[in-house]
């Protein structure tokens, strides 16, 4: 099962107690994945698809309470292991009470005769989500019938799929009333409302509700900064070996330099007790060098006579 997967799951298992909510996770779930049908401008049936069942059951079981009504249901396979899940609310009272419950405002002018409108063309009132509480249910519902989120091993990301600009921008308000950054993307015909910081992703499951998925989240992120650390530690160790590796091979060649073209007595004597340890140490580091001197000399005291005959050697190589 997909990270994405156990989110979900997770999420229907927690349905809100409140009424309120209730109504706000409702209108999420059906403004999403729902179509009106109108007969003569007036509203006379309502269609739920979805293609997982954990969806279909937590859209049945809203209803089921706040309604006390049950839609009728139909499974179609779509495939060699994909089934698409329909429910239907035909009885036209009904589907009025529901849009008028669920604050679902329609077109003013649908027209004459049968016509079908998307529920994400819709209108939803902000009284649905005037509690915090409601807000958090909304985007759960919302999460649950379009969103996803990528497996935290691999990357975050955590996006919500939307018809249109109005329905995306609804939702994005609604993630920024939490202090999260969400951003808009056009996906062909679609509006993608996602967030990639992995701490706002992990907000965001607080806010949904997921508490056991978010858990697992921090494991991982907890992981991979421990080993990002690591990685980092090891490439600047590398770097700092390196650059001393360097720095010594620079050294003992002004050195030989000036054993070829002057002998080792052309240095003077502090420099030139400095240059024969550094040419029986050739790996020691600057500390080391320092203490194998007598009297020892601290790292800066090697470091600026290491410079003097670099300096020495350069003069001599016309440089």
């Amino acid at each position: 099962m997909s990270f994405s997967a156990e989110v979900k799951k997770e999420l229907a298992k927690n349905m809100s107690g409140a009424r309120h909510c209730q109504i706000a996770e409702l209108a999420a779930m059906i403004s999403m994945v729902a179509d009106i049908q109108y007969k003569d401008n007036i509203p006379v049936r309502l269609k739920i698809a979805t293609e997982r069942s954990v969806i279909a059951r937590n859209i049945s079981g809203l209803i089921r309470k706040l309604f006390h009504y049950l839609p009728e249901v139909s499974v179609r396979r779509t495939g060699s292991n994909s089934r698409l899940y329909r429910m239907m609310v035909t009885d036209a009272a009904m589907v009025q009470k529901m849009l008028d419950t669920l604050k679902l405002i329609g077109q003013d002018d649908i027209g004459m005769g049968v016509s079908e409108v998307s529920c994400q063309d819709m209108k939803i009132s902000g009284l649905i989500t005037q509690q915090d509480c409601c807000r958090r249910a909304f985007l759960k519902g919302a999460f649950m019938t379009s969103g996803s989120i990528s497996d935290p091993n691999k990357g975050y990301h955590l996006e919500i799929v939307c018809n249109n600009d109005i329905r995306a921008l609804f939702i994005k308000k609604l993630i920024r009333e939490f202090d999260i950054e969400g951003r808009i993307v056009r996906r062909k015909r679609y509006r993608v409302v996602y967030v990639k910081d992995g701490a706002m992703i992990v907000d965001m499951l607080n806010i949904m509700g997921a508490h056991i998925s978010l858990m697992n989240m921090e494991n991982v992120r907890i992981l991979k900064d421990i080993s990002n650390n690591i990685n980092r530690r090891v490439n600047c160790e590398a770097a700092n070996l390196n650059k001393t590796v360097s720095a010594a091979v620079k050294q003992i060649q002004d050195i030989n330099y000036i054993i070829e073209t002057k002998g080792i007595k052309y240095l003077p004597e502090n420099l030139r007790s400095l240059a024969e340890v550094r040419l029986e140490a050739e790996d020691a580091s600057l500390k080391e060098l320092g203490e194998m001197m007598n009297p020892p000399l601290g790292k800066s005291g090697v470091n600026h006579r290491l410079r003097k005959i670099s300096e020495i050697a350069d003069e001599l190589r016309g440089l």
